[in-house]
């Protein structure tokens, strides 16, 4: 390959890794939003809306800049009443591009509560740390857990949750009774 070849290789490569990489940030943006808004959600997926209505409200939470391509493909799929398999779709996306070794790990952060930017900011500050810099970040709310956070990358589970807290000294104290 002359020099020529890998220059025009080298550009191709990088467009490629940066669409990818814009089309799984607009589409975690989206999963995002339909894991905090569940009437948004059970409006997507009721087959009795109006596809039309469903076009618009996708629209208003797919994020400024996000390329034609996710804005027709969450179409694709609000047409073929397939929008929940989403979070599945994202998955394996993200299985097929850390696959060529170019995507960011995934952090799933789980708190009682939705966290605001300014809260998001320091557990992500942290995991950056500890994993690398390459994590993405996805948001879940469960009410069970109480408070604190439930935190997975890839294989490591980090339980800073408030209700494995008490049920940690709920045995301490069967065990002393």
């Amino acid at each position: 390959m002359n020099r020529r070849d890998r220059e025009i290789q080298a550009y191709a490569t990088a467009l490629f890794e940066a669409v990818v990489e814009e089309t799984l940030k607009a589409l975690r943006a989206v999963q995002q939003r339909l894991e905090e808004d569940e009437t948004l959600r059970s409006l997507l997926e009721n087959p009795a809306v109006d596809i039309q209505e469903k076009y618009e409200a996708i629209r208003k939470v797919v994020p400024e800049g996000a390329g034609e391509a996710v804005q027709k493909f969450l179409g694709l799929l609000i047409s073929r009443q397939d929008i929940s398999a989403l979070d599945e779709i994202v998955d394996a996306l993200q299985r097929e591009v850390a696959a060529r070794g170019e995507a960011p790990q995934v952090a799933e952060i789980i708190s009682a509560v939705p966290l605001t930017d300014e809260e998001r900011a320091q557990p992500e500050e942290k995991l950056r740390a500890r994993f690398g810099e390459n994590l993405a970040f996805r948001y879940k709310v469960d009410k069970d857990i109480l408070g604190g956070l439930i935190v997975r990358v890839g294989d490591t589970l980090l339980d800073y949750s408030l209700r494995s807290r008490l049920e940690e000294v709920r045995g301490r104290l069967e065990a002393i009774v």
